[in-house]
């Protein structure tokens, strides 16, 4: 195994990047940071902290609900930085952040919400030799 084969560009994970192709959502790009950014990663600990004991399991876990409330919270405040190729009625709509916490924090939208987690996770894997090979294309 090439060591190298397992290098991430962690940089390119903490900045964000823009991420096409995603299944099902047409020609929607998102610009989005890795799951893995220490951004990412503090907000979700710094809100799972803060879930009082009545608000979790017996066991101390948090319930199933809380998760989800707390994950696309984070979507929305640390994982997606833009948007591109979203309409609305066959108009354009330009990223807005209070749009983005709707369309993140409700489950009719939970799509959308999918569509983020799953670019985050692309952009996640930060492979430097992907980011070479966007520069040349």
């Amino acid at each position: 195994l090439d060591i190298q084969s397992l290098r991430k560009d962690s940089a390119l994970i903490s900045e964000g990047q823009w991420i096409s192709d995603i299944p099902n959502m047409g020609d929607l790009r998102l610009r989005v940071r890795g799951a893995s950014s220490p951004r990412v990663v503090a907000i979700r600990a710094r809100k799972q902290r803060a879930v009082p004991r009545n608000e979790r399991e017996r066991d101390g876990s948090l319930r199933v609900e809380t998760t989800i409330k707390i994950e696309t919270e984070v979507l929305h405040e640390a994982v997606l930085l833009d948007w591109d190729g979203l309409t609305d009625g066959g108009k354009p709509v330009k990223y807005d952040v209070d749009l983005a916490r709707e369309w993140l924090t409700n489950p009719d939208f939970r799509d959308f919400a999918d569509a983020v987690v799953w670019a985050s996770q692309v952009a996640d894997r930060g492979l430097a030799e992907d980011k070479e090979k966007t520069a040349k294309n």
